[in-house]
């Protein structure tokens, strides 16, 4: 289902996890309770949220078994799961106190174990007017339609016991259908989903190296003397990363920027064809045959979520606004102010020392590079994700001499006329969070700048040079 639909928060309702057994899916964070042990009380309840997107986990004051997270998906949304077993009597201010903690937006998302003609139950029961009332007195809006969401295995029967319910702002933007497959429980998946298909996130493609036609790249890869020998060295730069990645993007495949599915090493063909056999025999069982169940494995993987950040009384949950808020952060941690005097103090009496690339003495930084030095920078640079200019160090490694003499040539330039290219001033900034620190404070983050491998690779031919002469 989460290859299929990528769904941004997956609720679950009768999940009989044993709390202290960790619960963890790739690619998605968990927020959980379980059902108290040793009481006749089922179920248990969870939400998972997607990675990709921010969310927080919301503290709820209720005695049911209830979970609600904020999530960002295009605008910050509360969802809510939760589980009323058959015979608990649960009183109205029970229901309407939750209502109180719930930050609109909100989506609710249950098994109620409520029949009621409203949501296309046969019958009307006493927990379905329940819920009736409590729809009509807090003005909220039912997406459910006449789908059944129940299969009754010993009866082979269909019921409606799960509901979808959400505050009257979110009611004209979402779309509402019940899953056709059980996925091997007896509730059909209710889908909640905006209305329209824009917004949905993407993987940035990345280079499909293994698949790479080297030869072709190092033909089209054609840096040349007038390209890297323009007056304006950003000017030059440009020429060659453009040459690169015109090079790159012809003889080296991309993957599909969709969403990656997540395979299990141990699918195999007979898992396949039991899966397929499955779905067949459920189709058959429209016609009165049942189908068999087959139980499903889980991986435990270590995953990065997308946090939701408070400044203050102030919560952050778009993307460009963490982003905004971390930069913020990492400015303040980075500025003058955050050193120490000594260093302070060191760092202007360095910067008033003046270099002399002119000398007629050699020094240690008035050298030009040569080649075997820059072809030890490449050899000594780890495969790393790529800067913003999304040049690899495999597709360095791949030019031509001709091509890798011209970029020599180019690093000499920028060394010799002392000029920045302005392109190497950006880099991509990583927050990673310390080690045991609330991820919703800003300042507990760490960043790690990937700038450019031709930016990386001359500050490598800088540290060769400097080292020679130093030793």
């Amino acid at each position: 289902m989460i290859n299929n639909l990528q769904p941004v928060c997956i609720g679950l309702q009768e999940t009989f996890l044993i709390s202290n057994i960790p619960l963890k899916l790739r690619g998605y964070n968990s927020v959980r309770k379980d059902a108290a042990t040793g009481t006749h009380h089922s179920g248990g309840v969870c939400i998972l949220t997607s990675n990709l997107y921010p969310s927080s986990p919301l503290t709820l004051h209720t005695s049911l078994q209830a979970v609600a997270v904020q999530v960002h998906a295009r605008t910050l949304v509360t969802v809510f799961s939760v589980y009323i077993p058959p015979h608990d009597i649960i009183g109205h201010h029970v229901l309407d106190n939750l209502i109180e903690q719930l930050p609109t937006p909100f989506l609710l998302l249950g098994d109620f174990n409520g029949h009621s003609a409203l949501w296309c139950s046969d019958v009307t029961n006493s927990r379905g007017r329940q819920i009736e009332r409590f729809i009509s007195n807090n003005c909220l809006c039912l997406l459910n339609n006449d789908e059944k969401t129940y299969f009754h295995e010993p009866t082979r029967t269909f019921h409606s016991l799960d509901v979808a319910i959400c505050s009257p702002t979110l009611m004209p933007l979402l779309d509402f259908n019940v899953g056709s497959d059980l996925y091997n429980t007896d509730h059909f998946p209710l889908i909640v989903s905006y209305d329209d298909s824009g917004g949905a996130i993407q993987y940035p493609p990345r280079y499909l190296f293994q698949r790479a036609d080297w030869a072709k790249f190092m033909q089209l890869a054609n840096v040349t003397e007038p390209m890297v020998c323009t007056a304006d060295i950003t000017e030059a730069v440009q020429n060659a990363v453009d040459s690169i990645i015109n090079a790159a993007n012809h003889s080296i495949p991309k993957c599909s920027p969709r969403l990656r599915k997540f395979r299990r090493p141990w699918w195999n063909e007979a898992c396949r064809d039991s899966r397929r056999e499955e779905k067949k025999l459920w189709n058959i069982f429209r016609s009165k045959q049942l189908w068999k169940k087959v139980k499903a494995a889980n991986g435990i993987y270590r995953e990065f979520s997308f946090p939701v950040l408070n400044t203050g009384n102030v919560t952050h949950s778009a993307p460009l606004d963490i982003a905004n808020t971390l930069w913020h952060a990492f400015a303040r941690v980075s500025a003058n102010d955050s050193y120490s005097a000594d260093f302070r103090t060191f760092k202007n009496r360095a910067e008033r020392k003046a270099l002399r690339f002119t000398a007629r003495s050699t020094l240690p930084y008035n050298t030009e590079f040569q080649m075997f030095e820059f072809q030890k920078a490449l050899s000594l640079a780890h495969d790393t994700s790529p800067g913003p200019d999304g040049i690899t160090y495999n597709m360095l490694r791949h030019l031509n001499t001709t091509s890798l003499s011209n970029l020599l040539l180019l690093f000499n330039r920028i060394w010799t006329e002392q000029k920045y290219p302005s392109q190497w001033h950006e880099a991509i900034v990583i927050p990673i969070l310390k080690p045991g620190n609330d991820s919703s404070n800003p300042l507990n983050y760490r960043p790690i700048a990937l700038t450019n491998c031709l930016c990386r690779t001359f500050e490598r031919m800088v540290k060769i040079i400097i080292e020679r002469n130093l030793d």
